[in-house]
């Protein structure tokens, strides 16, 4: 359960919300556009799904170097990672397991086609890059196709606009942290454009703890991250707009394993994604648009094999290298062509094809390699009524998937206005995971060709309040997976390496159900957030708690400008957890934690700020995953120019 002092803030929180303003806000922080619900632009108000957004103006107030401390505020999302930034992360959206949530950067998705099933890189991506992020809860399949049984992720990148003017940051922090970005934005005449570049450094901290594993070496896991971004786009008239997006990012990050005790198992990845888009309005009713997106991500990681107590020393005493390795690359291209036609001003449709080709190669040294290639082709339909108080949403797509099950899934909603200010909703959804081509092909990882589509239905309930300074959501949500993709007990058989594990087979089924309480408020007394989520995620074959995944869970934070100040603090609760041991893979309990934040910007021109912040602020000692430490206090300090 929560500790006093977190149920104290959540409940501050709520009280918050319910004092009357004074004075009016800018309403698009409460309602901003949102295109992740249903592929198509429309009002935060006007989704039935649940939905949130963290905007630029939330990420700038953070100041955090890490969007994993972005995305934790967020309600039915969890997170866990094996030590240091930029190792290895998890996302857990409603209960969904980290490779059935569909993460996308621009809505290009970059996911993994290894036997870990579709996993995302999404800790490469800078803080600094991010204009918004949309999530989207439940399931989504009738929207975006395979891997969206959890939700979306969709992380929108920055775009520029008004007169072009220059930014620019310079952070420096514990574990020697540093962190500089750069960029120019702008619009002249119909064309707009955003360049910018980061470089990251830390040395990082230990990932793995001593009384976890006392044979492991202690030294520090640091990371290194260089990002560019171009974004641009003009207008051509005639309702014609073409642009790209380009996204590159490198990463080195320092690992531990946990059988040596030596220091020189690393990781090197790099992610590109790239977009060629053209808009074109038909008519005033008809809005159609082509996009050409492509994504590689590749990784090499190099593990050292020998522990300080192995045999194998050389004729001077010291252990003789001996490292493994695994290397990497997934390859995603996709062609859309999307259209959004109004019918009338109370009927609109959206339909769309893609066309998706997915390419991957696993290159590792004691297994040798696996090179698979996927192609989907996907059609799909959107169906929105706007009557009086009364919006209604329907959503088919059908996905033909080589070399694999093809699926049709559909999502059908219902909202109703009770007045100006409150709304209920409703929806059911299906979705589904497709196997990908290493979980199909990689017989080193347990590959099985039979194996079929892992399945999820899903229906929730909510209740909305939202006017100029205040929004309440509060959603009920009933979730099944079935046919999960695990190892069975049977080996793989004939084995052309040492061994080969066994066949990964459908069996398990999985549910989740519970409440999520999103609020955000704005007054004279400052800004008010919170996020709750209580839930039971659990294996129904067991019926045991799903790993990695809490029963509770939640976050409050509250900051107020005073002058050229502005000061801010968050709270953030978790109850225990069970985790896998590194070693047997033995359920192991972890403790609930609680932990804290603070922030602080002053203005000291009228285009320069000096911003401060502490995370853990009490130094808490805590694991999201078993034997694997979490990040300890961590103070930065950042000059910030911000041409206005």
């Amino acid at each position: 359960m929560f500790t006093r002092p977190t149920s104290i803030a959540l409940a501050c929180a709520g009280i918050f919300a319910t004092i009357a303003p004074s004075h009016a806000q800018n309403s698009s922080e409460f309602n901003p556009v949102v295109v992740s619900a249903s592929r198509t632009e429309q009002k935060l108000s006007d989704v039935i799904s649940s939905v949130s957004v963290i905007t630029k103006k939330d990420i700038e107030k953070s100041q955090s170097q890490d969007i994993l401390n972005i995305l934790n505020s967020e309600p039915g999302l969890e997170i866990s990672r094996t030590g240091s930034v930029g190792s290895a992360t998890s996302i857990y959206l409603r209960g969904g397991n980290t490779n059935q949530t569909l993460i996308l950067l621009d809505g290009v998705p970059f996911s993994g086609e290894s036997a870990t099933g579709a996993i995302s890189s999404i800790e490469m991506i800078p803080t600094s890059q991010i204009e918004k992020i949309e999530i989207l809860r439940g399931n989504a399949s009738a929207l975006y196709g395979s891997g969206a049984v959890g939700g979306v992720i969709n992380i929108i990148t920055k775009e520029g606009s008004g007169s072009p003017k220059a930014n620019a940051s310079l952070t420096y922090g514990s574990k020697n942290t540093k962190n500089a970005v750069m960029g120019y934005s702008g619009q002249i005449d119909d064309a707009k454009f955003s360049i910018s570049g980061s470089k990251y450094l830390t040395d990082g901290f230990n990932s793995i703890n001593p009384q976890s594993f006392s044979e492991v070496n202690q030294s520090s896991n640091g990371t290194r991250n260089g990002a560019l971004r171009i974004n641009a786009s003009n207008n051509f008239g005639s309702g014609l707009i073409a642009g790209i997006n380009i996204f590159s990012a490198n990463t080195w990050t320092s690992l531990d394993g946990t059988s040596s005790h030596l220091d020189n198992d690393y990781s090197n990845r790099q992610l590109r994604s790239n977009t060629v888009y053209l808009k074109k309005n038909i008519s005033d009713q008809w809005l159609t648009q082509l996009i050409y997106s492509e994504s590689d991500t590749k990784s090499q990681t190099y593990y050292n094999q020998y522990s300080m107590y192995d045999s194998s020393w050389n004729y001077l005493g010291y252990l003789t290298p001996s490292n493994s390795r695994s290397n990497s690359q997934d390859q995603h291209q996709k062609i859309s062509w999307l259209s959004d036609y109004e019918i009338s001003s109370s009927q609109k449709i959206n339909f769309g094809y893609d066309n998706q080709r997915l390419k991957g190669n696993s290159n590792v040294s004691w297994a040798g390699s696996v090179d698979t290639t996927r192609a989907i082709n996907s059609f799909y339909g959107g169906y929105k009524t706007f009557y009086e108080k009364l919006n209604t949403q329907l959503n088919l797509r059908y996905d033909d998937i080589q070399e694999g099950e093809s699926r049709l899934t559909w999502l059908a909603g219902l909202g109703y206005s009770l007045n100006e200010n409150w709304k209920v909703t409703a929806a059911k959804s299906t979705a589904f995971n497709a196997p990908t081509g290493g979980q199909l092909g990689d017989i080193s990882q347990g590959g099985n060709p039979n194996l079929k589509a892992e399945k999820s239905d899903s229906y929730e309930i909510g209740m909305q309040f939202l006017d100029i300074n205040n929004l309440i959501k509060i959603t009920y949500f009933d979730t099944v997976y079935k046919d999960l993709i695990v190892p069975g007990s049977v080996l793989v058989a004939p084995c052309p390496f040492n061994y080969c594990g066994t066949y990964l087979v459908n069996s398990n089924s999985a549910s989740n159900n519970g409440v999520e309480l999103a609020l955000r408020s704005n007054g004279s007394w400052g800004t008010a957030k919170a996020a709750l989520t209580i839930q039971n995620p659990m294996n129904d074959a067991t019926n045991q708690m799903l790993l990695n995944r809490a029963k509770q869970f939640g976050s409050a934070e509250y900051s107020r400008q005073y002058g050229l100040f502005e000061l801010g603090a968050k709270v953030f609760s978790s109850s225990y957890r069970y985790t896998p041991d590194a070693y047997s893979g033995a359920r192991q309990r972890t403790a609930g934690y609680t932990i804290y934040s603070t922030y602080l910007s002053y203005q000291l021109q009228k285009d320069l700020y000096l911003r401060g912040s502490i995370e853990n602020l009490f130094d808490k000692n805590y694991y999201q995953i078993y034997g694997f430490n979490a990040a300890p206090q961590m103070i930065f300090v950042s000059l910030q120019y911000q041409a206005k």
